[in-house]
C-alpha cells in the first residue's frame, strides 16, 4: 500500500483538520475527534508535530511527535479501521522517526504499547 507521510506544525489547512477530526473519531484515546483536535492544537503550539499517512489524498493514519532536543515522544497513533493490518502504523512510525532524525533527534519514547512494538521492530528502542 503506497502511502505518503507529511508533517504538520499547525492545522491551518481546513481539509487536513477535518480529515484528522474524522480519523480521531475512531480512536479510543479521546472522547471524540473534536476533543482530539482541540488537544492537538494546544500541543502544536508547544513542541509538537503531527505526522499523517495519506493514501490517494485521504488521511488514513496519524501520530503525534512531542518534545524538544534529542528526545521525542511518539503518541496518539491512529489508523483508519479500513486500513488496519496493512503496515500503515509501522510505516508512519518509521517515517516520523526518519524525519525527526534529520532534525537531530536520537531518542524516541513510545506513548503506548503499539508504538513501542513499532519502535522495537525498527530497532529504535
Amino acid at each position: 500500500m503506497p502511502i505518503t507521510v507529511h508533517a504538520y506544525t499547525s492545522l491551518e489547512n481546513d481539509e487536513v483538520r477535518s480529515q484528522l477530526e474524522r480519523l480521531y473519531d475512531t480512536s479510543p484515546e479521546f472522547s471524540d475527534g473534536a476533543d482530539a483536535i482541540e488537544q492537538l492544537e494546544q500541543n502544536l503550539a508547544q513542541y509538537t508535530s503531527v505526522y499523517t499517512a495519506e493514501f490517494n489524498t485521504k488521511l488514513i493514519g496519524a501520530i503525534w511527535c512531542t518534545g524538544q532536543g534529542e528526545s521525542k515522544t511518539l503518541e496518539y497513533i491512529v489508523v483508519h479501521p479500513a486500513n488496519r493490518g496493512r503496515g500503515v502504523a509501522e510505516r508512519l512510525v518509521s517515517e516520523a522517526c526518519r524525519m525527526e532524525e534529520e532534525k537531530g533527534v536520537k531518542i524516541f519514547e513510545p506513548g503506548c504499547g503499539a508504538i513501542h512494538r513499532c519502535l522495537a521492530h525498527l530497532d529504535k528502542i
